[in-house]
């Protein structure tokens, strides 16, 4: 057996643990995650879709964009008609808490690895997507991505789950979800904080000139405190992919990995990230020169986690000062990871309101011709979440768009 086989906590759900949450969610949401309120938009379509798989006439996948730590929660104490049974990277027990460690497995939650298939989970989430005791509920960018209104890739996964609730013989839906956050913080505060955080003075009094400051000198910050090579002759994305590149090939060789050179940036990092973890919490006893190794190469991952996903051009959308809100928020969080945070101590204001956008179901039977193959059909149902995604995204900008003004 290898080692990942034995860090699986297994489900096994408790209707007493589900009353629990349903009852001290509210508090947590308010006191843990500093989120004063849920609003649901396009409600009566979730609803309609729970009400539809309550009564069996189908299968039904929820499919939300991951945009901060607080999604699971948000979504879990929000959807109040229906339990559903959340996917969860498995590393996440080893850094949210002993609660956490406790409540996930005791509300039937599937711990699942990426790039990586776990026998006892796979047949598990067989078993509900054939007899539908609950919805699922995943997020297909396969992490964290930081930016509401804008999806990243999808990770694979979502699809095969689809047809295998096809098996069932019944409809299967996929619901897609997008997730915003409405911060009370001004946008000024957070320059401010920026600048107290990276013991640096912007030039610029002026929003988008001051922002081009600050992504620039951050990256500077990441060179200099890991001893990386950055040109500043290169454009920002090819900066960032530079120092990524250097950062992952440092925490592959002192982790002993190595990868194709197909791999993606979020190959490179789930292999280093896994390899960590196992290192400091799976069942074999480690030397502790190992130990601090795997400590020092995941700081490297840390850091990558958020800085694969700097995008300068992503704040001239039409929601700008939510946007740029965002984008200090994730500069503010390079800077927690080079000091050896993680998302679990990245900032985030309190207060904020979060906003679940209900977009178009999607009926996966319709979808598909007998006829296809089955890469086909992945790829059909691949392409579509991601297009209703992408689209769902948009109208909560939408949404969300005079809350800037």
């Amino acid at each position: 057996m290898k080692q990942s086989d034995q860090c699986f906590p297994k489900p096994q759900y408790s209707s007493a643990m589900r009353a629990l949450v349903r009852m001290i969610g509210p508090m947590y949401l308010r006191l843990g995650e500093g989120i004063s309120q849920v609003d649901i938009h396009h409600k009566q379509i979730l609803d309609q879709e729970l009400h539809a798989f309550k009564q069996g006439k189908q299968r039904l996948i929820i499919a939300f964009r991951h945009t901060a730590k607080e999604d699971a929660p948000a979504i879990l104490v929000g959807v109040k008609a229906s339990h559903l049974r959340f996917l969860y990277g498995r590393d996440v027990l080893n850094w949210a808490g002993k609660v956490t460690r406790f409540l996930f497995p005791r509300l039937g939650f599937v711990a699942v690895q990426n790039r990586y298939s776990n026998r006892e989970g796979i047949d598990l989430l067989k078993g509900e997507l054939r007899e539908g005791r609950f919805p699922l509920c995943l997020a297909p960018e396969g992490q964290v991505t930081y930016h509401m209104f804008h999806c990243a890739k999808l990770q694979a996964g979502l699809a095969s789950f689809a047809l295998w609730a096809l098996e069932s013989n019944q409809e299967v839906t996929i619901l897609p979800i997008a997730t915003g956050y409405a911060h009370p913080v001004q946008r000024e505060q957070l320059f401010s904080l920026w600048e107290q955080k990276s013991s640096h003075t912007l030039k610029s009094k002026e929003a988008e000139q001051a922002l081009d400051e600050a992504f620039d000198y951050t990256l500077s910050v990441v060179a200099e405190s890991f001893g990386l090579v950055d040109s500043k002759k290169r454009s920002f994305a090819e900066r960032r992919d530079a120092l990524c590149t250097q950062l992952l090939e440092k925490g592959e060789l002192l982790a002993g990995l190595e990868h194709e050179a197909n791999n993606t940036t979020l190959d490179r990092l789930f292999a280093l990230r896994y390899a960590g973890q196992d290192i400091l919490f799976g069942p074999q006893k480690e030397e502790q020169k190992r130990k601090e190794e795997a400590q020092t190469f995941l700081k490297y991952s840390q850091v990558v986690d958020v800085l694969e996903y700097l995008d300068r051009e992503y704040g001239e959308g039409e929601a700008k000062q939510i946007r740029h809100k965002e984008l200090l928020l994730n500069l503010l969080d390079v800077l927690n990871r080079v000091e050896g945070g993680s998302i679990n101590t990245r900032y985030t204001p309190k207060g904020k309101r979060a906003h679940l956008l209900i977009g178009d179901p999607i009926r996966v039977n319709a979808l598909l011709e007998a006829s296809q193959s089955r890469k086909q059909r992945l790829t059909r149902i691949d392409r579509t979440i991601y297009e209703v995604l992408q689209k769902t995204s948009k109208e909560l900008e939408s949404i969300m768009l005079p809350l800037s003004e």
